[in-house]
């Protein structure tokens, strides 16, 4: 059986995690319930999420996948209900679920613009008003994490839909923090570089150029791991960051900061 840790600061707690069936939400997810929260694993892959299920259901907390597309407001609404039926309250919000592809600016069609903001911020924006809706009738507060990309700061070829996407990501952030504050909902995102996911390992094989120049920007000199963007998320999500709303903590390894070095023997 998988161990549990159970500490008080989620015991307890209700948590949702969009884009659960795979690297940073699912490391998210199996984060919490080690560490006490009932999870509600939302993705688009029912096959995943009940994988993911049943190791949340070893360590022995609650656990209900839901399939739903985060884009659509009417499967959003479902997700809700769901939630609110299997369990009293939702605590925590993660919104996590995005799309990440490569195309030229200049080849870009406007289907494929839409599908990633569709999921990127129109996404978080519909999750994140069903559940501060009902926290706020609640009336006990919560906390909400977006999951950005420091491609919102950092421009390279390719990206115009996924880096607006995130740069917008950022934003609403911040607004949802100054106007969901008097209702006690922090609201904070995560900014994750290169992390070393299923998919990007992948990736980094069939775009090597690509991958190669990330890493040679890297100060830490090595990409991310899943569980450490968990870690992070935690953080946000835990009594930890009490004082916290309205920021966004880069966690890329100093990616995001500039220029490493010179490639020279300078000091």
């Amino acid at each position: 059986m998988a161990e549990r840790r159970l500490e008080p600061r989620f015991v307890g707690k209700v948590a949702v995690v969009t884009g659960a069936s795979r690297g940073i939400g699912r490391a998210t997810a199996l984060a919490l319930g080690r560490e006490g929260a009932s999870v509600v694993a939302v993705g688009r892959d029912a096959a995943a999420l009940e994988s993911l299920a049943g190791e949340l259901r070893e360590m022995g907390g609650g656990v209900l996948p839901v399939v739903c597309d985060v884009s659509r407001k009417a499967e959003v609404d479902r997700l809700a209900e769901a939630a609110y039926r299997e369990y009293p309250a939702v605590h925590l919000l993660v919104n996590n679920a995005a799309e990440y592809p490569v195309t030229p600016f200049l080849e870009m069609t406007e289907e494929q613009w839409d599908a990633v903001l569709d999921i990127n911020l129109k996404g978080p924006f519909l999750v994140s008003q069903a559940f501060a809706l009902r926290m706020v009738a609640r009336g006990a507060g919560g906390k909400i994490v977006n999951v950005s990309s420091c491609a919102a700061v950092v421009a390279r070829p390719g990206i115009a839909h996924y880096a607006s996407s995130k740069a917008g990501l950022n934003q609403l952030t911040k607004v949802l923090a100054v106007e969901l504050a008097p209702y006690g909902i922090a609201v904070n995102a995560v900014s994750p570089g290169l992390i070393g996911t299923e998919r990007v390992k992948q990736l980094s094989v069939t775009t090597s150029a690509e991958h190669e120049t990330k890493m040679s920007r890297i100060p830490m000199a090595r990409m991310g791991s899943p569980k450490e963007m968990a870690a992070a998320i935690m953080f946000l999500l835990g009594e930890g960051s009490s004082y916290v709303t309205g920021s966004v903590l880069f966690a890329d390894g100093g990616y995001s900061c500039g220029i490493p070095s010179y490639g020279g023997s300078e000091k």
